[in-house]
């Protein structure tokens, strides 16, 4: 007699009514529902985790594995236990789920963004484009630190699915069911003309906070449309080598904690909620405000020069970039990238330098950037004049759009060059990544620990720790169309594993990927204890713990 499929069916029905509804589920899906049985219940499935399986296709599947089962068998081994794995799964999802009325309920107290209004779809808008299972209902637009404190209360009191924070720009925001977007009542600075110490709400983009403070510069990265949660997730960018990383300048910070508290903290007052929230601020609450130290920076001496992708050339950058009038300089930083010509034909080496320091050595800097004339070069922006400070923050942003995005980071342990296998390593994966996706393998030279103020500070004066890196590198593999999407995911996984192969240790500060490096071990390192002990401690209601695609 031939087997019964249609209970098979029906869980199929009840497993796309805890996904999306559409009648239709992914590999990737499918296996966050079957957790530890998935590779078993989905064994026949070869399919990428992106491509989607209608019912019939999830049931045919099946039926090819099961068709010389007996109707026994069948029932024991899979009806019966698929059908109890799904019922786990639906009670988990209920238990998470929200309180009949709990989101009109915080409608009718803050502003509040739901499918359907006219905002939505530009609310909604993600940098990072992957999709998630977990997918926004709401999105909510605090005004004031109060309207913060009834959006946490709230949270705890109802069971809150997934919350994220939007600060400004790029983040993890868009994996969360409830967003707290924060521009609406966050998007302001001031700065004590006397101090350089600024206020800064954490509504705005790091571009927007530049020009609020100007002619003071908080350090900052190097990409404008980023959000101000970058200044808490350690904070790299042109000025790390005479000033420090972002979270190092950083003075004091308001936060709101799961308990419905407004705390400040700083180095005096809650030295440990101070301490982990420089790192793990999405896993403590809802940080509303910072005080940053400033510096007054005008302008500054660039350069972006490129050469076709070769071991020759990458090595001849490389061996410039590591002698002793580049590496000591602190007022000089660099990254080099190999990165795919604008229109998408060739690849290239990039070396971006930019000099902060007085323009009474503005010659000596020019000089030693003319030791890579005649060389091949393409010149890109050229050193002939200092340009305003937002001419090197604003460089990159067109390279860095909203696309399906891959980023993970690496660091060379110790104060050490790059060794010349791990250079022949990465040019040897890059030649192959296909030219579909806008690739950036981007190696930023952190300074020496024996002249960059970013080492001067401990390793555990925040939770986001430094290893004694000269060199970082960073995957940032993006698809420019979803089809590509999957590409981009395992090119970027290969250039990972290319650069571990050579040398390079994974963990760092990237949190911008929802597939792998969720533990805090990989961001914290050796801080991971105690970013764990203060996360307990502040998020007792469990509101935050697990956002942010961390698992404290």
């Amino acid at each position: 007699m031939p087997l019964d499929y249609t209970p098979l069916e029906l869980l199929f029905d009840r497993i796309d009514s805890l996904l999306n509804q559409d009648g239709s589920a992914t590999k990737d899906e499918l296996s966050l529902v079957f957790g530890e049985h998935a590779a078993e219940f989905l064994k026949f499935c070869d399919r990428n985790g992106d491509e989607a399986l209608t019912k019939e296709e999830f049931v045919a599947g099946i039926k090819a594995d099961t068709a010389d089962m007996s109707e026994e068998d069948f029932k024991a081994d899979w009806v019966d236990r698929m059908e109890g794995v799904v019922a786990a799964a639906e009670a988990s999802r209920a238990a998470e789920a929200p309180a009949a009325g709990a989101d009109d309920e915080l409608t009718s107290k803050v502003s509040v963004v739901r499918p359907g209004d006219a905002e939505w779809e530009e609310r909604r808008a993600r940098w990072n484009r992957f999709s998630h299972v977990v997918e926004t209902r709401m999105i909510v637009s605090p005004s004031s630190v109060e309207d913060v404190v009834t959006v946490v209360n709230w949270a705890r009191e109802n069971a809150r699915g997934k919350l994220g924070v939007r600060g400004g720009g790029h983040g993890y925001f868009s994996s969360a069911e409830v967003v707290v977007d924060m521009r609406a009542g966050f998007g302001y600075a001031s700065v004590d003309q006397e101090t350089g110490v600024a206020t800064v709400g954490m509504g705005q983009t790091l571009g927007e906070l530049d020009g609020r403070t100007k002619p003071w510069h908080a350090p900052v990265g190097v990409v404008s449309h980023t959000g101000t949660g970058l200044l808490l997730t350690g904070g790299v960018g042109y000025q790390s080598k005479s000033r420090g990383l972002s979270a190092q300048n950083i003075i004091q910070v308001t936060i709101v904690t799961s308990d419905g508290q407004v705390r400040t903290c700083s180095k005096e007052q809650d030295p440990d909620l101070f301490f982990a929230v420089r790192g793990a601020a999405p896993n403590l609450g809802i940080v509303t405000e910072l005080q940053i130290q400033c510096y007054k920076q005008p302008d500054a001496l660039c350069q972006l020069r490129a050469w076709p992708l070769t071991e020759e050339n990458v090595k001849r950058v490389f061996a410039w970039s590591e002698q002793d009038s580049v590496l000591h300089n602190t007022n000089l930083t660099v990254y080099v990238a190999f990165i795919p010509t604008p229109d998408f034909s060739a690849k290239l080496v990039a070396l971006d330098t930019v000099y902060v320091g007085p323009a009474e050595e503005d010659d000596a800097i020019r000089a030693l950037y003319a030791e890579l004339d005649g060389t091949g070069e393409m010149v890109l922006l050229p050193a002939d004049k200092r340009v305003e400070w937002s001419v090197p923050q604003t460089l990159f942003d067109a390279a860095m759009g909203d696309m399906w995005w891959y980023m993970s980071q690496l660091y060379l342990p110790g104060d050490t060059p790059v060794p010349a296998a791990a250079l022949e390593a990465a040019v040897a994966h890059y030649d192959q990544v296909p030219m579909d996706l806008n690739a950036l393998l981007i190696f930023e030279q952190r300074g020496s620990v024996t002249s960059a103020k970013n080492f001067e500070y401990a390793v555990n004066e925040c939770a986001q720790p430094h290893y004694g890196q000269r060199w970082e590198c960073y995957p940032f593999y993006a698809a420019k169309e979803e089809h590509h999407g999957d590409l981009a995911r395992e090119q970027g996984r290969a250039a990972k594993e290319a650069m571990a192969g050579a040398g390079f240790e994974q963990g760092g500060r990237i949190h911008l990927t929802t597939d792998e490096g969720g533990k805090p071990e990989y961001f914290y390192g050796p801080n991971a204890e105690r970013v764990r002990a203060v996360v307990a401690q502040y998020d007792q209601a469990r509101v935050f713990a697990s956002c942010n695609g961390m698992d404290f």
